[in-house]
């Protein structure tokens, strides 16, 4: 459990230093916007292609996995589609409710599957994204388009943002690459290292500087809720889910992990760039993976 929490850290760390800098006027105001178009455009995108095309797919039983995971990020969507009539959540509110309950943060969850697990955790948790990304962020990114003002959803947006987006587009280009087996160069492979190794702390920096500690009373009911249904819900579901599709042992506490990790950085950066709520979304992700630390040691114990 002690070592999980150090994992965690670091992470909470980057996140406030982003919150410090910001406010003390380091490295300037006109640093963040730029930062997060770059992380938005470049770093998050080469961070995906670089992590699906090397994930080893070949040793497990893909559609027992794939069945599972996308089977719970479609129970967390339906159960916030539930929930935003009933607690009246507004457009952008409802954007980052929706992406602080189904998205992973899935930087933490492979850094945590190699302390606990090895080799052959990663190699699970990297199928894991492989399935849960490109199935989260269309979904993520159909809300932010439908649902980016307070006003009524306009669906017609819909196609047109998912096909230009970068992060579905990168998300494809993964996935071809790993099942086509294209060779690529020792040059590029080592760039994407370069660039992949950028994304996070960008990313989470971003996160700290567009923070908001104070809330209005709809965001707070937000706020614990994105909570409650992620790092709770979430992680039940996943077991009750994985449990029925037969799953044990390795495979089953990866899936149960991933799904009960915080919310993606990434889930900021998209707010920001798609008119969602970012004060609210950065608010979800710090208080989330505050709470992980508590949570995830818990999770791990009752899953092994």
């Amino acid at each position: 459990m002690f070592s999980i929490a150090l994992t965690i850290a670091p992470i909470f760390a980057l996140i406030l230093m982003g919150y410090v800098f910001k406010r003390t006027g380091f490295p300037g105001d006109g640093f963040w916007a730029p930062a997060e178009k770059l992380a938005y455009y470049v770093l998050l995108p080469v961070l995906i292609v670089n992590s699906m095309a090397r994930a080893d797919l070949s040793a497990y039983s893909i559609p027992s996995i794939a069945f599972t995971i996308v089977g719970v990020a479609v129970c967390m969507t339906a159960v916030s589609f539930i929930l935003r009539p009933v607690c009246r959540f507004e457009g952008p509110v409802f954007t980052s409710f929706l992406q602080g309950t189904i998205r992973i943060n899935s930087y933490m969850a492979l850094a945590i599957a190699d302390a606990v697990f090895g080799n052959q955790g990663v190699a699970l948790g990297a199928l894991f994204i492989a399935v849960m990304m490109p199935t989260v962020n269309v979904i993520s990114i159909a809300a932010l388009a439908a649902f980016n003002s307070a006003e009524a959803a306009d669906w017609s947006r819909v196609p047109r943002e998912i096909a230009r987006n970068p992060i579905i587009l990168a998300c494809l280009v993964g996935w071809i690459v790993n099942i086509v087996a294209v060779p690529l160069p020792g040059a590029l492979l080592g760039l994407m290292d370069i660039l992949a190794r950028a994304a996070l702390p960008v990313a989470l920096l971003a996160v700290g500087a567009g923070l908001v500690l104070m809330l209005g009373r709809a965001r707070m009911t937000a706020l614990g809720l994105a909570c409650l249904l992620k790092l709770v819900a979430m992680p039940a579901t996943a077991w009750v889910l994985a449990s029925e599709m037969g799953l044990n042992g390795l495979a089953l506490s990866v899936v149960i992990l991933f799904a009960a990790t915080p919310a993606s950085p990434a889930s900021y950066v998209l707010a920001r760039q798609m008119g969602g709520d970012a004060p609210l979304m950065a608010a979800i992700l710090t208080s989330q993976i505050a709470l992980a630390a508590l949570s995830l040691p818990l999770v791990l114990f009752w899953t092994m």
